[in-house]
């Protein structure tokens, strides 16, 4: 009986070990300086982790961030952070390829997933992207601290699990100091990072020897500016009463490659004509001669557009 719990309590381990194991992925670079390198007594090799990119690291572009270790089949776990602009709150775990291959090789019944009637074999892996994906940080973080404390009781079991257990600590450290206060976040595992802004990417070696080989690199997304242009919805006529304006489309559109986007962060001010007048979001309601300024945030940039409003 206590041999079958020892089993049971060890396979819970090692599910719980494959959860949080994608939860730290990493992805991340252009070209950033080397992350560190530290040499291992045990084995006399270097290991090295590099954060790098193909691509341009701008919105809508195609390009791809990615981990390179030395030796190449080195194990890592790794976080990428947004902590500026569109992609603050972002967090996405990335496995190296022989853990997402393990996960993947662990079979579950299809009435675990979320589609049931798929055709695709469903499995761990699955199973942990369908919880991780699109979800709050602060739950994987809660998730995490108890899978850790389980890694560091068995790991005098299972030798393996200490560096398991450090490369997670480190990973959650890094999240911790890095994810900004208040912000709204969601955490995916093994996707790319897609919005434009800026972010901190880490990854951490899984080696046998006492220390572990860690790399922190910042990068930024840019905003798309080619092929982007902001311009009014209606013209408006020269002059017009308070309630002709309201008949009017005065708001501007956002425009990509000849397409309109939806949901643009499109900004509209007005300024009254004087020495004394301020800016203000809201639609002028008193006669007098306003300039309607339109801007664009977020994923796009582009010129400023203005025009003259007259309310008699």
């Amino acid at each position: 009986m206590k041999a079958k719990r020892l089993l049971s309590l060890l396979l819970t381990a090692a599910l719980m070990l494959s959860m949080v194991t994608p939860v730290m992925a990493a992805s991340a670079e252009t070209e950033l300086p080397r992350a560190s390198q530290t040499r291992l007594e045990e084995t006399n090799e270097v290991v090295s982790i590099r954060l790098q990119a193909s691509g341009k690291l701008v919105y809508g572009s195609p390009f791809e961030l990615s981990v390179v270790t030395r030796p190449a089949d080195a194990q890592y776990i790794g976080v990428v952070l947004g902590i500026k602009g569109e992609a603050k709150g972002y967090v996405t775990l990335v496995l190296s390829d022989k853990l997402r291959t393990l996960l993947k090789m662990i079979p579950l019944p299809r009435k675990m997933s979320k589609t049931p009637d798929q055709v695709e074999e469903f499995n761990v892996y699955a199973y942990v992207k369908q919880l991780i994906d699109g979800n709050d940080v602060s739950v994987l973080l809660g998730v995490a601290d108890e899978v850790v404390k389980v890694m560091d009781t068995l790991k005098f079991y299972i030798p393996t699990l200490k560096d398991m257990s450090m490369g997670l600590k480190l990973s959650l450290e890094l999240i911790r100091r890095y994810l900004p206060e208040g912000a709204f976040s969601r955490i995916y595992l093994d996707e790319q990072p897609v919005d434009s802004g800026r972010y901190v990417a880490g990854a951490v070696a899984l080696e046998s020897g006492d220390l572990n080989t860690a790399g922190v690199a910042m990068f930024k997304i840019k905003p798309k500016t080619e092929g982007v242009r902001l311009y009014w919805a209606e013209d408006l006529p020269a002059g017009m009463t308070l309630a002709e304006a309201e008949a009017h489309n005065v708001g501007a559109l956002l425009e990509s490659d000849g397409v309109v986007v939806d949901n643009a962060k499109v900004t509209c001010t007005y300024k009254k004509k004087g020495l004394f007048s301020s800016k203000s979001t809201e639609f002028p309601t008193q006669p007098g001669i306003y300039t309607q300024t339109a801007t664009v945030s977020g994923n796009y940039s582009c010129e400023k557009i203005t025009r003259t409003i007259v309310i008699n």
